[in-house]
């Protein structure tokens, strides 16, 4: 997982939808949602890429991250993203991107974020 302050990855991959025989949509949940200045700083740290894992391969929607993969890539592939997310927080981080709105911004999400896993708590006994 991600070392630096920023958006980070927050849980293990998870297949979520069967592509084809053994390739699979694949999610991993982030802490926020990134920034499009954070977005670009991401896409911008794939320089080196392995064949099997283009460019612009991974989807970035709210707080998840998905790409498509068969089971024996996923590991590879997380470490790759890994690499990139960090990348892109050091340079966030560097340019000084986050102010003191964003800072803002990211704790009201995560008071959201746990207001919405207290109901879903709650619920997942109904």
């Amino acid at each position: 997982m991600a070392t630096t302050t920023g958006v980070k990855r927050v849980g293990p991959p998870q297949a979520v939808q069967k592509i084809r025989d053994n390739y699979y949509l694949i999610q991993i949940p982030l802490t926020e949602s990134p920034s499009a200045d954070w977005r670009r700083l991401f896409y911008d740290a794939q320089h080196e890429t392995p064949p099997d894992f283009p460019p612009r391969s991974v989807e970035i929607t709210g707080a998840l991250m998905r790409f498509r993969s068969d089971p024996a890539s996923v590991e590879p592939k997380i470490g790759w993203i890994d690499r990139w997310v960090d990348k892109a927080n050091q340079k966030e981080a560097a340019l000084g991107v986050r102010s003191e709105e964003q800072r803002r911004q990211r704790a009201e999400a995560e008071r959201e974020k746990k207001e919405l896993e207290e109901l879903n708590s709650h619920w997942a006994r109904l």
